[in-house]
Protein backbone atom coordinates (compact mmCIF):
# COMPACT_ATOMS: atom_id res chain seq x y z
CA UNK A 1 0.00 0.00 0.00
CA UNK A 2 1.40 3.40 -0.94
CA UNK A 3 1.99 6.21 1.52
CA UNK A 4 -0.64 8.30 -0.28
CA UNK A 5 -3.23 5.54 0.16
CA UNK A 6 -2.31 5.20 3.84
CA UNK A 7 -2.69 8.95 4.29
CA UNK A 8 -6.12 8.89 2.60
CA UNK A 9 -7.21 5.98 4.81
CA UNK A 10 -6.00 7.84 7.91
CA UNK A 11 -7.85 11.01 6.93
CA UNK A 12 -11.06 9.06 6.28
CA UNK A 13 -10.72 7.34 9.65
CA UNK A 14 -10.20 10.68 11.42
CA UNK A 15 -13.27 12.15 9.68
CA UNK A 16 -15.30 9.15 10.81
CA UNK A 17 -14.06 9.58 14.38
CA UNK A 18 -14.99 13.28 14.33
CA UNK A 19 -18.44 12.50 12.95
CA UNK A 20 -19.09 9.78 15.53
CA UNK A 21 -17.86 12.07 18.33
CA UNK A 22 -20.31 14.75 17.21
CA UNK A 23 -23.13 12.20 17.13
CA UNK A 24 -22.29 10.99 20.64
CA UNK A 25 -22.22 14.56 21.93
CA UNK A 26 -25.63 15.13 20.36
CA UNK A 27 -27.00 11.97 21.97
CA UNK A 28 -25.69 13.10 25.36
CA UNK A 29 -27.21 16.58 25.00
CA UNK A 30 -29.84 17.70 27.50
CA UNK A 31 -31.80 19.36 24.68
CA UNK A 32 -34.39 16.85 23.32
CA UNK A 33 -34.33 18.48 19.87
CA UNK A 34 -30.56 18.01 19.63
CA UNK A 35 -30.94 14.39 20.81
CA UNK A 36 -33.61 13.68 18.19
CA UNK A 37 -31.47 15.19 15.43
CA UNK A 38 -28.47 13.13 16.60
CA UNK A 39 -30.58 9.95 16.59
CA UNK A 40 -31.84 10.69 13.08
CA UNK A 41 -28.32 11.45 11.82
CA UNK A 42 -26.97 8.29 13.47
CA UNK A 43 -29.69 6.13 11.98
CA UNK A 44 -28.95 7.61 8.55
CA UNK A 45 -25.24 6.83 8.98
CA UNK A 46 -25.98 3.33 10.21
CA UNK A 47 -28.29 2.50 7.33
CA UNK A 48 -25.43 2.87 4.86
CA UNK A 49 -23.04 0.89 7.06
CA UNK A 50 -25.63 -1.78 7.84
CA UNK A 51 -26.27 -2.65 4.21
CA UNK A 52 -22.63 -3.57 3.74
CA UNK A 53 -22.30 -5.42 7.06
CA UNK A 54 -25.48 -7.46 6.73
CA UNK A 55 -24.25 -9.07 3.53
CA UNK A 56 -21.67 -11.04 5.45
CA UNK A 57 -20.59 -11.46 9.02
CA UNK A 58 -16.83 -11.11 9.21
CA UNK A 59 -16.54 -12.62 12.66
CA UNK A 60 -18.33 -15.86 13.32
CA UNK A 61 -19.09 -17.51 16.62
CA UNK A 62 -17.56 -20.96 16.97
CA UNK A 63 -20.57 -23.26 16.94
CA UNK A 64 -18.69 -26.55 17.13
CA UNK A 65 -20.74 -29.27 18.78
CA UNK A 66 -19.28 -32.43 20.25
CA UNK A 67 -21.61 -35.39 20.09
CA UNK A 68 -21.12 -37.23 23.38
CA UNK A 69 -23.67 -39.92 22.52
CA UNK A 70 -23.37 -40.85 18.84
CA UNK A 71 -25.84 -43.33 17.38
CA UNK A 72 -24.63 -46.70 16.15
CA UNK A 73 -24.96 -45.59 12.50
CA UNK A 74 -22.61 -42.65 13.19
CA UNK A 75 -19.83 -44.88 14.53
CA UNK A 76 -17.30 -46.02 11.95
CA UNK A 77 -16.46 -49.68 11.74
CA UNK A 78 -13.14 -50.89 13.13
CA UNK A 79 -11.61 -50.76 9.66
CA UNK A 80 -12.57 -47.09 9.33
CA UNK A 81 -10.72 -46.21 12.51
CA UNK A 82 -7.42 -47.60 11.30
CA UNK A 83 -7.65 -46.72 7.60
CA UNK A 84 -6.53 -43.08 7.07
CA UNK A 85 -8.24 -42.78 3.68
CA UNK A 86 -11.60 -43.85 5.08
CA UNK A 87 -11.16 -41.61 8.08
CA UNK A 88 -10.41 -38.57 5.89
CA UNK A 89 -13.33 -39.43 3.59
CA UNK A 90 -15.63 -39.56 6.63
CA UNK A 91 -14.30 -36.20 7.88
CA UNK A 92 -14.79 -34.62 4.45
CA UNK A 93 -18.32 -36.03 4.16
CA UNK A 94 -19.17 -34.65 7.60
CA UNK A 95 -17.75 -31.20 6.72
CA UNK A 96 -19.81 -31.08 3.51
CA UNK A 97 -22.97 -32.05 5.38
CA UNK A 98 -22.36 -29.36 8.00
CA UNK A 99 -21.74 -26.74 5.29
CA UNK A 100 -24.96 -27.78 3.53
CA UNK A 101 -26.97 -27.49 6.76
CA UNK A 102 -25.39 -24.13 7.56
CA UNK A 103 -26.22 -22.73 4.11
CA UNK A 104 -29.81 -23.94 4.46
CA UNK A 105 -30.13 -22.43 7.95
CA UNK A 106 -28.56 -19.17 6.77
CA UNK A 107 -31.09 -18.89 3.95
CA UNK A 108 -33.95 -19.55 6.38
CA UNK A 109 -32.55 -16.99 8.84
CA UNK A 110 -32.29 -14.36 6.08
CA UNK A 111 -35.88 -15.02 5.02
CA UNK A 112 -37.06 -14.66 8.63
CA UNK A 113 -35.02 -11.45 8.97
CA UNK A 114 -36.78 -10.00 5.93
CA UNK A 115 -40.16 -10.99 7.40
CA UNK A 116 -39.15 -9.29 10.64
CA UNK A 117 -38.08 -6.19 8.73
CA UNK A 118 -41.48 -6.10 7.01
CA UNK A 119 -43.30 -6.40 10.35
CA UNK A 120 -41.08 -3.67 11.84
CA UNK A 121 -41.76 -1.29 8.94
CA UNK A 122 -45.50 -1.81 9.48
CA UNK A 123 -45.18 -0.96 13.19
CA UNK A 124 -45.71 -4.56 14.35
CA UNK A 125 -42.74 -4.59 16.72
CA UNK A 126 -43.84 -7.69 18.65
CA UNK A 127 -44.22 -9.59 15.37
CA UNK A 128 -40.78 -8.39 14.30
CA UNK A 129 -39.27 -9.65 17.57
CA UNK A 130 -40.90 -13.03 16.97
CA UNK A 131 -39.49 -13.32 13.42
CA UNK A 132 -35.99 -12.24 14.48
CA UNK A 133 -36.12 -14.76 17.34
CA UNK A 134 -37.10 -17.54 14.91
CA UNK A 135 -34.20 -16.50 12.69
CA UNK A 136 -31.79 -16.71 15.62
CA UNK A 137 -32.93 -20.27 16.26
CA UNK A 138 -31.73 -21.08 12.74
CA UNK A 139 -28.47 -19.12 12.91
CA UNK A 140 -27.15 -17.83 16.22
CA UNK A 141 -24.14 -15.93 14.84
CA UNK A 142 -25.96 -13.39 12.67
CA UNK A 143 -25.44 -9.94 14.24
CA UNK A 144 -28.10 -8.28 12.05
CA UNK A 145 -30.79 -10.40 13.71
CA UNK A 146 -29.63 -9.33 17.17
CA UNK A 147 -29.43 -5.63 16.30
CA UNK A 148 -32.75 -5.65 14.46
CA UNK A 149 -34.41 -7.37 17.42
CA UNK A 150 -32.77 -4.84 19.77
CA UNK A 151 -34.25 -2.02 17.72
CA UNK A 152 -37.71 -3.64 17.98
CA UNK A 153 -37.23 -4.06 21.74
CA UNK A 154 -36.42 -0.35 22.00
CA UNK A 155 -39.66 0.47 20.21
CA UNK A 156 -41.46 -1.81 22.72
CA UNK A 157 -39.60 -0.03 25.56
CA UNK A 158 -37.92 -3.28 26.64
CA UNK A 159 -34.53 -1.67 27.02
CA UNK A 160 -32.79 -4.36 29.08
CA UNK A 161 -33.54 -6.95 26.39
CA UNK A 162 -32.22 -4.54 23.78
CA UNK A 163 -28.94 -4.20 25.68
CA UNK A 164 -28.58 -7.99 25.89
CA UNK A 165 -29.14 -8.37 22.15
CA UNK A 166 -26.54 -5.70 21.44
CA UNK A 167 -24.05 -7.54 23.63
CA UNK A 168 -24.70 -10.74 21.66
CA UNK A 169 -24.28 -8.89 18.36
CA UNK A 170 -20.93 -7.61 19.57
CA UNK A 171 -19.87 -11.16 20.39
CA UNK A 172 -20.50 -12.01 16.72
CA UNK A 173 -18.86 -8.85 15.39
CA UNK A 174 -16.97 -6.71 17.87
CA UNK A 175 -17.05 -3.69 15.51
CA UNK A 176 -20.79 -3.70 14.78
CA UNK A 177 -21.70 0.01 14.82
CA UNK A 178 -25.42 -0.69 14.83
CA UNK A 179 -25.03 -2.71 18.06
CA UNK A 180 -23.13 0.14 19.73
CA UNK A 181 -25.74 2.65 18.59
CA UNK A 182 -28.76 0.68 19.81
CA UNK A 183 -27.01 -0.15 23.08
CA UNK A 184 -26.41 3.56 23.62
CA UNK A 185 -30.07 4.34 22.87
CA UNK A 186 -31.24 1.68 25.33
CA UNK A 187 -28.92 2.95 28.09
CA UNK A 188 -30.09 6.49 27.37
CA UNK A 189 -33.74 5.40 27.81
CA UNK A 190 -32.76 3.61 31.05
CA UNK A 191 -31.10 6.88 32.18
CA UNK A 192 -27.80 5.03 32.68
CA UNK A 193 -25.81 7.89 31.23
CA UNK A 194 -22.36 6.61 32.21
CA UNK A 195 -23.06 3.37 30.31
CA UNK A 196 -24.21 5.35 27.26
CA UNK A 197 -20.65 6.49 26.73
CA UNK A 198 -19.31 2.97 27.26
CA UNK A 199 -21.84 1.59 24.77
CA UNK A 200 -20.93 4.16 22.16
Amino acid sequence: MSNQQEEQDLQKFLRDVDEITNLIQGLNSTDPAVQEKAIADTEKRLSSVTEREEKECRHRVDRTLINTRPSAKDLPDQEGLTNPERFMAAVEKDAKERARRRAKNEALANALKEQGNDAFSKGDYAGAVQKYTEGLKKQKDMPALYTNRAQAYIKLQEYEKAVLDCEWALRCDEKDLKAFFHMGRAYLALKQYSKVRQGL
